[in-house]
């Protein structure tokens, strides 16, 4: 399992080191408001890429299960809808060589929604049950003592029970490299490419370590959370076991909807803002344990024909969210 307290511990950078030495937050704010702009990508696909950008010298596996329920919230024009979530992963790395590493990751999450009364979507109902499946490869070398450079594949099953499998599938490839630019900051750039169910689109995202004090620190979310890996999170060490911490991050979750359903073999898709405060810790020594609460912000129900066609969209009120994850790592 990562470090709470740092993904990054094996890149040195002295001419960066010199600038900070000299102006020791100056960099780590600018990467932070850059970060605020550019960091929030498509969750549900970057988290088939396990892990972080740091290699290690042995085996690594771990595992991790979440509930999360979305409660009720009003939906423009009329109606409302909750969602139940519940999310599986388990991902495994190896050494190849004293500078590469193989990381495979898969993931399982389902969703159950429960609209109600809508009135000002084009269907009362438009989807219930959601599966996808995620498998992703990556491939971690370290180039010299300062970078690591991660490259990997990504394919996912996204649709509501009852659609074509060969037309629910989404897949794509993700690029990154991290750098650390003193003890206490690294930082690491990537994009990603993926079609997306009758679209493509490029996300950018943004990897940051700073541990800011002895207690405070600044870095990404975990892969299971009501963010995914792609948030932002400021967390606290309440002591040498248990955190306290609040983040943030943008979802895109797209799927595609049941062949026989009002809208036959259409897309849905579901856009929020979740913010979340979290407290998490250790039970046993490979066992932890985060629970969260938090809302999801600026919602946004999408739904399009078969072709990719808009058809209706809507806004959702804030949406209250708890849950926890429990994850092991061997």
């Amino acid at each position: 399992m990562k470090n709470r307290r740092s993904i990054f511990r094996n890149f040195a950078g002295k001419r960066t080191r010199t600038v900070l030495n000299s102006h020791p937050f100056s960099l780590p704010l600018l990467v932070l408001a850059a970060t605020l702009l550019l960091l929030m990508g498509p969750a549900s696909l970057f988290a088939q890429m396990p892990g972080h950008l740091e290699p290690v010298d042995n085996l690594k596996f771990s595992v991790s299960a979440a509930p999360l329920y979305q409660f009720k919230s009003d939906v423009n024009g009329g109606g409302d809808f909750s969602v139940t979530r519940y999310f599986l992963s388990a991902n495994g790395s190896a050494p190849i060589s004293d500078r590469l590493r193989l990381g495979v990751g898969l993931t399982y999450e389902f969703e159950d929604y429960d609209f109600s009364n809508l009135s000002g979507f084009t269907v009362p109902n438009p989807w219930n049950r959601v599966d996808r499946v995620g498998l992703g490869a990556r491939l971690m070398y370290k180039v010299g003592e300062n970078w690591n450079i991660l490259a990997g594949p990504l394919v996912q099953y996204a649709g509501e029970q009852g659609a074509d499998f060969d037309k629910s599938l989404m897949y794509g490839g993700i690029i990154a490299a991290s750098y650390r630019a003193s003890r206490n900051f690294a930082i690491g750039f990537g994009a990603g490419v993926f079609y997306r169910l009758e679209e493509t689109r490029v996300f950018p995202a943004l990897i940051v370590s700073w541990k800011i004090t002895d207690r405070l620190r600044l870095g990404n979310s975990y892969r299971v959370g009501p963010a995914g890996p792609a948030g932002l999170e400021l967390g606290y060490m309440l002591d040498e076991s248990w955190e306290l911490a609040v983040g943030g991050g943008y979802r895109s979750l797209r799927f595609r909807l049941d062949k026989d359903g009002p809208v036959p073999g259409g897309i849905g898709e579901n856009n929020n803002w979740p913010v979340y405060v979290r407290l998490g810790g250790k039970l046993a020594r490979n066992i932890n344990l985060d629970v969260y609460v938090g809302a999801a912000f600026g919602g946004k129900l999408e739904l399009e024909d078969r072709h990719g066609n808009d058809i209706n969209s809507v806004s959702y009120n804030t949406a209250p969210m708890v849950g926890f994850t429990l994850s092991a790592s061997f």
